[in-house]
């Protein structure tokens, strides 16, 4: 990876992110509207896709907006740990969606115990195959890729050329959070914003140790991301924090899945050394 200058760097880590929100919400005030007036006035324009259109800006941001820095620089996708390992791939998969699944039963449910997430009579999971499959789609190739891209394969890495893996990993956790914060911003309180940005900082914490232990791959950290936001897209959950107790407890509870996650993949990562070990002798 290139090296930067201290203020090259900063410079470069700013302009990134201040242009990544410009281009998220421009593309989410522009995109849906587009859509919608091509149906006609007497069609309603899906609320399954005009969510899914709208989660997918972030991806779409992401993956562009990674490849024009990196084609500026004279790098490629791969040097940002967009790789495929042809040994652990579809291994990685599958641990991804064992590994969201487990650290979100206790996640949800804290939330629902405190009805941080209220119960939904109709899950998305039981509406429509094609919404159920486009939801998948866009919760891991489009938000688990892109925004994994964003703050673990391209701002992390470029941090940690100037800085150690820890300070680089609360820097792009807390952008990861910061991120959220401001797409919160037209809809939520402030109560949510604040528990969105310091649960979202939670979760990119873990998924920069993630990226750290599989040796820079993001296969990993893309699978956790996208089943855990697909689970809970699938099940349609909705955040509601009343006050303070609810944005300490939402910030408790991803704390928890966070740990989880972290727990997993260290238990996974030392049993593969073990048998490498093993191999070797």
């Amino acid at each position: 990876m290139r090296k930067y200058t201290t203020e090259n760097l900063w410079i470069r880590i700013i302009l990134f992110f201040i242009t990544c929100i410009i281009l998220i919400f421009s593309l989410q005030s522009f995109i849906v509207p587009l859509l919608e007036s091509m149906f006609n006035a007497g069609n309603k324009f899906p609320d399954t896709l005009r969510v899914n259109v709208t989660r997918a800006m972030n991806g779409v941001v992401g993956i562009g907006l990674v490849y024009v820095f990196l084609k500026f620089d004279r790098q490629k996708l791969h040097d940002v740990g967009f790789k495929w390992n042809k040994n652990f791939g579809f291994e990685w998969i599958a641990l991804g969606l064992l590994i969201a699944t487990l650290a979100l039963i206790p996640t949800v449910i804290i939330e629902l115990f405190f009805e941080i997430i209220p119960w939904k009579e109709q899950p998305l999971v039981l509406v429509d195959i094609f919404s159920l499959l486009l939801t998948l789609l866009v919760a891991v190739l489009a938000i688990g890729l892109g925004e994994e891209l964003l703050f673990r394969g391209y701002l992390q890495t470029i941090l940690e050329t100037k800085y150690s893996f820890m300070f680089s990993a609360i820097i792009s956790a807390f952008l990861f959070g910061l991120l959220h914060f401001f797409l919160w911003w037209p809809t939520g309180s402030l109560e949510n914003m604040t528990a969105i940005l310091f649960s979202a900082f939670a979760i990119g914490f873990s998924l920069s140790f993630v990226f750290k232990i599989t040796n820079y791959n993001l296969t990993l950290a893309v699978a956790i991301h996208g089943f855990w936001d697909f689970i809970l897209f699938a099940f349609q959950a909705e955040f509601v924090y009343i006050d303070l107790p609810h944005v300490l407890i939402e910030i408790f509870a991803s704390s928890i899945g966070a740990g989880i996650i972290f727990y997993c993949v260290y238990l996974y990562s030392k049993r593969r050394l073990e048998q490498v070990s093993e191999n070797l002798t």
